[in-house]
């Protein structure tokens, strides 16, 4: 249903993300977070708010490339599903694995290294028809530099 649409959106937001558009994100409050997930679209998270949100049992999905992974860990209770393959293009089954976690309708909070991946994530996301996408805004680079936990990858 969204194959075309999602391949046409997947190459834009690639060329974005591989020649370095993204600018740093600001992030928003949880209250303000809460007001625009009732509303849809992207809302910019810091670790604390990620806390809060996996609290609240929101789904957090790493989309980094499995040697990252390795490399540092992830969140634990994270699902790591690649989104950006190594040459910026977009992993084929990237939609069919994120629904599998998170359904169009409910909340999910995307994680990469720093948040540059995510933010281009989060847009395409709902660009196909997601409510509410939270973008960590530091990424696991921000979570681990804060002293919180990984967990290995198997």
């Amino acid at each position: 249903m969204y194959g075309v649409k999602w391949l046409a959106l997947a190459i834009a937001f690639s060329a974005l993300v591989s020649v370095g558009a993204c600018s740093k994100a600001e992030s928003v409050g949880i209250k303000s977070a809460v007001a625009a997930g009732q509303q849809g679209g992207v809302s910019n998270v810091s670790n604390t708010e990620l806390q809060t949100l996996l609290d609240e049992k929101v789904p957090l999905v790493d989309i980094r490339l499995p040697e990252e992974w390795q490399e540092t860990g992830i969140v634990a209770g994270s699902q790591p599903i690649t989104l950006f393959q190594k040459d910026g293009s977009v992993a084929a089954d990237f939609l069919t694995k994120i629904q599998q976690v998170a359904p169009m309708d409910k909340p999910v909070a995307l994680i990469c290294r720093t948040g540059n991946r995510t933010r281009a994530g989060s847009e395409m996301l709902v660009q196909v028809g997601y409510k509410q996408v939270y973008n960590v805004t530091h990424g696991i680079t921000g979570w681990v530099k804060e002293g919180k936990a990984v967990v290995a990858v198997n």
